[in-house]
């Protein structure tokens, strides 16, 4: 096979969102407008690159440019429940390496997410895997609103917790406005605060309301009065037809009988349900029964989807320094932190 890679341009940035929506495995944090947003609101250096056979666009590899010991490398876009590597139905597994070996002439490793495992067992280069996690996704062709309440256990609270809310006057609002989000951020900041989550700053959330319109973000609050109880803030794609439940904001000071998480998603759940979604992301997730905010998405009837992670090392000096001073134990960070953003 001849295959070649391109980079990510101005001129055909409508090709990537085409191929990206087109895509089985397509998602909104794949889309140009994410990857602008990153870069502006947060000064992400990203490389995205096209995967060309004989001039046919086959996948896209969304990255980030990362320099680590003086050594040029690449790793997924931070800061995004998905950023897999996403290739066509028909690419072959087997010719993986050969395209691994387009990047190995300008990079001196390369840290991949893949959706298909089987692509792993095609990596000829020195590679270790660089992740533990997955996703948590609904899916409600399977599951509808009536089958996930008819599921909560009678005993255990989950229809209590939803119900409160209601009971005490609580109402959820969608909101657009400056102030709305600002003190969404203050409690989503508060929040993350509690859990040793990382924070991001309220300009990147500003810029988020800048750039994206009710079609695509959605931000909700749960409140009485002026009492605030949380929020949730949903992205949409609709070509793949999901609901991402992206950030959480939780007021920690309600006495411990109010758990506005559980509101929030039910008001969301029904909501992707009644305009016509067939999956709902609720964040990434380590595989972890034990782990209160797995056991609220698996309540809701997400199940755990593996990411298959792998840091190929292109270089006998690459791997060496690897093995002697774990050069990439650092860069994992920003693609943990959404674990402890508070979903």
């Amino acid at each position: 096979m001849s295959y070649s890679i391109q980079e990510l341009s101005e001129g055909n940035a409508g090709a990537w969102d085409d191929f990206n929506n087109q895509c089985s495995g397509g998602t909104f944090f794949h889309n140009t407008k994410w990857k602008s947003v990153l870069e502006n609101a947060l000064n992400i250096d990203l490389k995205y690159w096209f995967l060309q056979r004989e001039q046919e666009i086959i996948g896209v590899f969304p990255l980030r440019h990362r320099t680590i010991a003086y050594l040029k490398g690449l790793d997924p876009t931070p800061y995004s429940e998905f950023n897999s590597i996403l290739l066509n139905d028909d690419f072959s597994p087997r010719d993986l390496n050969e395209v691994l070996a387009l990047f190995a002439s300008k990079y001196s490793f390369c840290s991949l997410n893949m959706n298909n495992k089987t692509l792993l067992d095609h990596i000829e280069y020195n590679h270790y895997s660089s992740d533990n996690i997955g996703n948590m996704v609904l899916d409600l062709q399977q599951k509808s609103p009536d089958s996930i309440w008819e599921s909560f256990p009678a005993k255990k609270g989950q229809r209590k917790f939803i119900r409160r809310f209601d009971e005490k006057g609580f109402q959820i609002h969608e909101v657009r406005q400056l102030e709305d989000m600002q003190t969404f951020y203050r409690y989503y900041a508060e929040n993350l605060m509690r859990i040793n989550g990382d924070t991001l700053p309220l300009t990147f959330f500003l810029k988020l309301l800048e750039t994206y319109s009710r079609d695509e973000m959605r931000v909700t609050l749960l409140s009485k009065g002026d009492i605030y109880a949380g929020g949730l803030l949903t992205f949409v794609h609709p070509a793949s037809k999901t609901a991402y439940f992206q950030y959480l904001s939780l007021n920690r000071s309600l006495p411990n009988t109010y758990h506005p998480t559980y509101s929030l998603f039910w008001e969301g759940l029904n909501w992707a349900w009644d305009n016509g979604y067939q999956k709902i992301s609720f964040g990434r997730q380590e595989m972890d029964p034990n782990n209160a905010r797995f056991r609220i998405k698996a309540d809701f009837g997400a199940e755990y989807l593996p990411i298959y992670s792998r840091v190929v090392l292109f270089s006998k000096s690459t791997s060496l320094l690897y093995r002697l001073k774990g050069i990439y134990y650092g860069s994992q960070h920003e693609q943990n932190s959404s674990i402890n953003r508070g979903s």
